[in-house]
């Protein structure tokens, strides 16, 4: 069946209106300002955070996988734990300043935190429901958690002394090479982007990046070092060792 003039108009308007919010949520930039929650609906949230019961058979709840807010550092496929590269894998993204992050997942196909839960609910807890107030007080407490900080850089991204040398040199390569998809103060961009693994995946923050891998979409690269270089390569950005060093020196800052 052929599709007349008009509606091929009609859907490529609607393509570009599909895709000019996007590039437009990401020009704009990550959010700066945390979003007002009420205090009750947090604390409900978070005993629904940490209750097994939440998913179905009890086997886990979404701390499980989201310790402190953040990730397990697990790759899961269907919901099930998988080796670090699996095809079809997707490693634990840290829920911590999710409120800056949307679009979810990683391929950024959850527009909204509700979203996100309702495929978290449907997978990952294994089928489970949680409706009415119990599932605004779930979103509500994850919105609550703060990015990850150490206190060590400024909002524009520079780093607070006392800093080591190299990690200083670290910022002036970042600057260069990494803040283009990495954009302090939140260190993201809200599109999704090749950097060598075969497909278009959302660009994580790179707050407590440190805090261990694996790295990549699909758990590939075991630590930065071997991130670094594999990315740096794809993009065909010259890095050298020092620089390299440098760059992981100032990352451990985040």
């Amino acid at each position: 069946m052929r599709c007349s003039a008009a509606t091929r108009a009609l859907a490529l308007a609607l393509v570009l209106s599909l895709c000019g919010c996007a590039l437009l949520r990401a020009m704009r930039g990550a959010p700066t300002t945390p979003p007002k929650l009420d205090p009750d609906l947090v604390q409900r949230g978070a005993i629904l955070f940490v209750d097994t019961k939440l998913s179905a058979g009890g086997s886990r709840a979404c701390a499980s996988c989201h310790p402190g807010g953040g990730s397990d550092g697990k790759v899961y496929r269907a919901g099930e734990s998988v080796p670090p590269g699996t095809e079809g894998g997707r490693r634990t993204l840290s829920l911590r300043g999710v409120w800056q992050t949307a679009p979810y997942l990683w391929d950024n196909s959850a527009a909204t935190l509700s979203d996100a839960v309702s495929r978290m609910l449907a997978v990952e807890m294994r089928g489970a429901r949680l409706e009415g107030r119990d599932r605004e007080a779930l979103e509500a407490y994850v919105l609550s958690l703060p990015p990850f900080d150490r206190g060590r850089v400024a909002e524009d991204g520079t780093p607070i002394e006392p800093v080591t040398l190299s990690a200083r040199r670290g910022y002036a390569v970042a600057e260069k090479n990494c803040f283009g998809c990495h954009k302090p103060p939140a260190y993201v961009r809200l599109l999704r982007y090749d950097v060598g693994t075969g497909g278009s995946y959302a660009v994580p923050t790179l707050r407590g990046v440190s805090a261990g891998g694996p790295y990549g979409h699909d758990g590939r690269w075991p630590d930065l070092e071997t991130t670094i270089r594999a990315i740096a390569q794809a993009k065909e950005i010259a890095l050298t060792p020092d620089e390299i060093t440098q760059l992981v020196d100032y990352l451990k800052l985040l």
